[in-house]
């Protein structure tokens, strides 16, 4: 006797987190999977569509009837909203308005991809306020209060991820003596909780599989507190090269970046005051992780229960460049999102952030 499957809508496009998300909840046969996105032709979502037990749904997932739609005969939902293109009140109106409609509709696990509240665990203190991390850990707290007798939830935080921090933004130049250079600005004490997405997407499908286990709970996924210092240390142990670490100056790096307003035209919140240019995103970010040296400050993770979960996961940066042959990805760009195809701070780059004057398909 066969059995339905379980049914699972993915919302927020078919961007990179996404996607490694739904390459790993179909790994169970028993889940199937639809990634509602904008544009169901881009190269992310034709990928996507060759895998058996997804389907593609067209829409926009900012929309009210959109969204009643999708949820109709859904399961369970994985919800990555994006802040980057439409604002931080948008995200937040949209990641509590999608918990109500998939509630509505009969939803038995609402997974939430979420990001630490950093400026409440400050005091608020306006030094690191990130808008597109805050307004995820305010649809955070919103689930927090919320019941899971009826509709069981789970946030699953992210944070930065090495396919996208390491490639697209702070790839090692070799000097003139044959040393490859890591520049980026954290400082020497400093330390970015980074992200392997394909372990984010395993741990995904592990919340599915075990919703019990994480019944109104939080788990935060992260390869390591990785420092400059272990950058150049890995690397050279990876290639056999020498390498160090060069801190950048950040306001002078901040210099650099464009002052246009990251964000995508024609999306909710588009000319909100919430949606900001890259230094208003990016100058508290790195000061955060410039204090994070250590697994401490304002962003840590408890990566023991991590390992007890999942003791095959990728546990440091050297097992993560060999894992992903890291030395041969300069330059390729794995985000999906309304930073366009802006890195996150190379001051060597020609940076483009959309702005009102242009059109984008990215979902």
């Amino acid at each position: 006797m066969s059995t339905s499957p379980f049914k699972i809508l993915v919302l927020g496009g078919a961007g990179a987190q996404n996607c490694a998300v739904a390459r790993e909840l179909v790994k169970n046969t028993s889940f199937s999977v639809t990634v509602l996105s904008r544009d169901i032709q881009s190269k992310h979502s034709q990928g996507l569509a060759t895998l058996p037990g997804i389907s593609l749904l067209e829409g926009d997932c900012y929309d009210e009837e959109t969204l009643v739609s999708a949820f109709r005969g859904v399961d369970g939902c994985f919800v990555n909203t994006n802040g980057f293109a439409i604002g931080e009140k948008a995200e937040i109106f949209w990641g509590i308005r999608m918990y109500e409609i998939a509630y509505a509709a009969g939803v038995k696990h609402f997974v939430y991809s979420s990001l630490p509240y950093v400026s409440k665990k400050s005091g608020f203190n306006p030094k690191y306020y990130v808008p597109f991390v805050d307004g995820k850990g305010k649809v955070a707290d919103y689930l927090k209060a919320q019941p899971t007798d009826r509709m069981n939830w789970t946030l699953l935080e992210s944070g930065p991820y090495a396919e996208s921090q390491l490639v697209n933004s702070y790839f090692p130049t070799k000097d003139e003596q044959g040393v490859w250079v890591f520049q980026n600005p954290i400082g020497h004490n400093g330390a970015l909780a980074l992200v392997c997405l394909q372990d984010f997407g395993w741990f995904a499908r592990y919340v599915f599989e075990k919703p019990e286990e994480f019944r109104g709970d939080l788990l935060s996924v992260g390869i390591d507190h990785v420092s400059g210092t272990d950058l150049a240390r890995a690397w050279s142990a990876v290639t056999r090269e020498p390498s160090r670490f060069e801190p950048l100056d950040l306001l002078e790096v901040a210099k650099t970046w464009p002052t246009a307003n990251i964000g995508q035209d024609g999306s909710p919140g588009f000319n909100d005051p919430t949606l900001k240019n890259m230094a208003g995103h990016f100058v508290p970010w790195f000061t955060i992780w410039s204090e994070s040296g250590g697994n401490k400050g304002l962003w840590t993770k408890d990566y023991e229960r991590l390992d007890r979960i999942y003791p095959e996961r990728i546990r440091t940066i050297e097992q993560w460049m060999r894992y992903y042959d890291y030395p041969s990805k300069k330059g390729v760009n794995v985000l999906n999102s309304g930073l366009g195809l802006a890195t996150f701070g190379d001051p060597l780059s020609k940076i483009r952030c959309i702005t009102s004057l242009e059109r984008s398909n990215v979902t």
